[in-house]
């Protein structure tokens, strides 16, 4: 009697080598796959963070630069606008109580820059200037700027700060001999004195190759390397630029995996807040006399 088969046969050894082996092909290339997806990914991410970083660094430097504080000496003008006035006394006309019949003229007194005993001529010898200033070079700034914050209602704090930009070596997080150039920002919640001192320090950016600077105001025919609003030419001295030109590049890693990242912005100050000559004049005695009391923003508007 002949046995019938089952019609179920196994796989021969042959054929599950071969299954073995297409498992394991696909399984390297996908294994590869994942780990060069893996890699672009750390690489896109690196540079993202790189171009963010670059790109915040250069916001805290827009905001600061916009809000550039240039407070001018106003009791010093209304004195001069007083002195003007009183310098060319006119006469108005009074109504006396209720039941007269006369009214009297009133004139202010004509103003003497050498009566000792007038207030606008009282010595201030202990008053300090209160005007803030604007110095910069080709790698570094200072000025004032509103861009700041009170860390608590009570804190004794002014709107204002001035604060300072400069490229200085500093050392890696977790490594003492390793160092770079960071880029530093200064801050100051005491203004008066010299604009470039004081301050705390705080690093912005790391492996910094570049931190270029230039500056255009009103006068100026073209960008340059310097402001100085304390100790500047004519055309700067006692005022503040226009626009500020950053030039900012970072560099990292070395030879074939050097990254470099560049980025450049032009950052208006939004009230300039400048005195033009024309709008100044000299009046009897040598006394500077200014044509309107509100400061231009060189641009036909009012001033902060």
């Amino acid at each position: 009697m002949v046995k019938k088969s089952s019609g179920f046969s196994g796989f021969t050894m042959l054929e599950m080598l071969i299954v073995i082996m297409i498992m394991a092909t696909l399984t390297v290339l996908s294994s590869q796959a994942i780990q060069q997806a893996i890699k672009n990914k750390i690489k896109l991410q690196g540079q993202i963070d790189d171009v963010s970083e670059v790109r915040d660094s250069l916001k805290v430097i827009e905001r600061d630069v916009n809000l550039a504080f240039h407070y001018n000496d106003l009791e010093l003008e209304m004195k001069n606008l007083i002195k003007q006035k009183r310098m060319n006394p006119g006469t108005s006309t009074g109504t006396v109580p209720a039941g007269a019949t006369t009214t009297t003229t009133l004139a202010s007194a004509a103003y003497n820059p050498n009566d000792p005993n007038d207030p606008l001529n009282a010595p201030t010898p202990n008053r300090k200037d209160p005007t803030t200033q604007f110095v910069g070079s080709e790698s570094e700034m200072s000025f004032a700027t509103l861009n700041t914050a009170r860390v608590s209602e009570n804190s004794q704090q002014a709107d204002f700060i001035k604060v300072g930009y400069s490229v200085k070596s500093c050392h890696k997080p977790g490594s003492s001999s390793m160092s770079t150039k960071c880029l530093v920002r200064r801050s100051s919640p005491v203004v008066e004195g010299d604009v470039t001192l004081g301050g705390d320090d705080t690093v912005l950016l790391e492996d910094v190759s570049e931190f270029n600077l230039r500056y255009f105001g009103f006068g100026k025919q073209d960008w340059n390397t310097s402001w100085d609003s304390v100790n500047g030419d004519a055309i700067a001295k006692g005022k503040y630029p226009d626009a500020v030109e950053v030039s900012l590049t970072v560099e990292k890693g070395e030879g074939v995996k050097k990254k470099k990242v560049s980025m450049q912005l032009v950052i208006p100050v939004r009230y300039p807040n400048n005195i033009t000559k024309a709008s100044t004049t000299t009046g009897p005695g040598g006394v500077p006399v200014p044509n309107n009391a509100t400061p231009t923003d060189n641009n036909g508007g009012a001033g902060l």
